[in-house]
């Protein structure tokens, strides 16, 4: 089954390292605060992995303008360490000597182009990079390091990498760092190295090699293959250690060699509870008493009866919480937008929203999360679509249509395989496999906008003032199908979704048209129903498959005969 979408990009590395030059340079005299100094090690680190997936395409070596960036990410995971302790002095010596280095690559070679890509963890999943501060702290505790090597497996990795060595560099170890990027099958990654940067490996199997990365993801293979071949030449298992986002035992993960990989090695690992909620940090930025509403703890609030809870993949869940202030009225909703400058954009998107009527507004926001008033209402439920919601959910649609239009970020060729792989596993029938090799070519993205991507019916509740939609900040700008792309699939799922069926569907669009000026949506809703279902039926199928005997692993596998039912009515249609 395909859910995921490729985000990567083209870009020029020379603009990207004129962005942060600038960035680095308007702080020159202050210093950083700690959060321009995470915005800046996030783009740091993109930089140097763009770099360096380019200039390494196929094996990882060495090279003068990879090991330079390497020195321009370290230089910020040194001064990430010191707003992180709050010592200014040093913040500021370390900010310059970034700047410094930032100059001398501008003044060097650099490919033409390069992709980037979006780092996952600290767009949607909570992951910061001040947990691998801690963590490095507490392994260098642990075992008194002395001589370490720090491999950090990109993309992500590249900053968490720094971040770490520089904090064991800080605590008087003699640290080397390199990036790496594990290749290969999903389920069986591994690193691929030039001859030189192996020699120069294998004169340290006696250091501790620390393999760093966001994961374990589904498989686990990318820690575990790297782990695997530092193995084969010598290092003792003992001496690799993992410092992962979470912690695993491997037996749940889906990577025969992960599985046999990770119990051999020690972990260090420290949570966001502990660095953000323990200490008290997180209620520093936004004070009161905060509740977890992460995980689909927030249904607890919001319906009387599990059996009315909608289906919820755990692992998928933005980070969120309801805050009491008792020094205002009323309470309120904090909720992950992700770190660094792209959370500015989802923010402002967030504004626009609440000024057409149809979001809540933001109060304010920092440290990663977006502060928002909680409005209290009452979830719509599958299939009870009415007249009134039918005519918010067109105004909704077309204001995206005519205010927040953008360029497809998904093309028509990997919509096709979306559909045509998730039809032919999901439904296993030929005769459909059939038709969706016949579907019309021509209609995909005509109308291209950003989004809403989420017109399931819980995500709107009915308030004492009208219907409202939750939840409709980003999600064309998260990894999963289908981001930026015609407006006839968000029309499609609400069709879908609120059980509006024929009449009701042809009203919607109907009204919509007439609202947005689109003459031509439908002709465009039919082919863009077998696609949205096609990417349910294999999201709550590989959700089904992942939480197995659980209380949301059976709400998917229902949700997932559901949704096939749909769409080989819409292929057969």
């Amino acid at each position: 089954m395909i859910v995921y979408r490729d985000q990567r990009c083209s870009a020029e590395p020379r603009r990207l390292l004129a962005l942060l030059r600038s960035t680095v340079e308007r702080s020159s005299g202050t210093g950083p605060s700690h959060d321009l100094a995470v915005e800046v090690l996030l783009e740091t680190g993109s930089l140097e992995c763009a770099v360096t997936d380019s200039v390494f395409p196929g094996a990882d070596g060495i090279d003068p303008i990879a090991q330079r960036l390497r020195q321009a990410s370290l230089a910020a995971g040194h001064v990430l360490w010191h707003t992180w302790h709050a010592k200014p002095h040093e913040s500021r010596t370390w900010w310059g000597r970034l700047s410094g280095i930032l100059n001398e690559i501008e003044c060097g070679p650099l490919p033409a182009t390069a992709e980037t890509r979006v780092p996952e963890g600290f767009e949607y999943y909570a992951v910061y990079p001040e947990t691998y501060l801690e963590s490095a702290i507490r392994c260098h505790a642990a075992l008194g390091l002395e001589t370490v090597v720090c491999l950090g497996l990109r993309s992500i990795g590249t900053s968490l990498s720094a971040v770490v060595a520089a904090a064991l560099e800080e605590l008087g170890a003699s640290v080397e760092s390199f990036t790496l990027r594990p290749r290969g099958h999903p389920f069986s990654r591994s690193p691929s190295f030039q001859p030189e940067l192996v020699s120069q490996l294998l004169t340290r199997r006696e250091a501790r090699f620390l393999l760093i990365d966001e994961g374990p993801g589904i498989s686990g293979s990318s820690l575990a293959g790297t782990a695997a071949l530092l193995r084969s030449w010598g290092v003792a298992d003992d001496r690799i250690l993992f410092l992962p986002s979470w912690r695993t035992d491997g037996s749940q993960l889906q990577s025969a060699i992960a599985r046999e990989r990770w119990p051999r090695h020690r972990q260090f690992v420290t949570s966001f509870e502990e660095v953000w909620l323990e200490t008290g940090r997180l209620q520093g930025a936004f004070p009161g008493e905060l509740r977890d509403l992460s995980a689909g703890a927030w249904r607890r609030d919001i319906y009387e009866h599990t059996q009315q809870y909608p289906a919820v993949q755990p692992q998928h869940e933005r980070k969120k919480f309801l805050l009491r202030d008792r020094s205002t009225e009323g309470l309120k909703l904090l909720s992950f937008a992700g770190l660094g400058s792209r959370s500015s954009q989802k923010v402002r998107r967030a504004e626009r929203l609440a000024d057409a009527g149809f979001t809540p507004r933001p109060i304010t926001a920092a440290r990663g999360f977006v502060l928002r008033p909680f409005v209290a209402g009452r979830p719509v439920g599958r299939g009870m679509g009415n007249g009134q919601l039918v005519e918010v959910t067109a105004a909704y649609l077309a204001h995206l249509a005519r205010e927040h239009r953008a360029e497809p970020t998904v093309c028509d060729s990997s919509l096709r395989e979306m559909v045509a792989v998730n039809v032919a596993e999901g439904l296993r029938d030929s005769q459909l496999d059939h038709l969706v090799s016949h579907l019309p070519s021509g209609v995909w993205a005509e109308r291209s906008v950003a989004l809403d991507g989420r017109m399931l019916a819980h995500e709107w509740i009915r308030t004492s003032t009208g219907y409202l939609k939750v939840d409709a900040m980003d999600h064309h700008d998260d990894h999963f199908f289908p981001g930026c792309q015609d407006i006839a699939w968000d029309l499609a799922a609400a069709t879908i979704e609120l059980g509006l069926g024929r009449e009701g569907g042809e009203y919607l669009v109907d009204r919509y048209r007439l609202l947005s000026g689109d003459g031509t949506i439908a002709h465009r809703i039919h082919p863009y129903a077998i696609a949205y279902l096609a990417f349910r039926l294999g999201y709550s199928s590989l959700a089904a498959t992942v939480l197995g005997d659980t209380p949301d692993g059976y709400r998917f596998a229902a949700d997932a005969k559901w949704y096939a039912g749909l769409l080989r009515s819409e292929l057969n249609g």
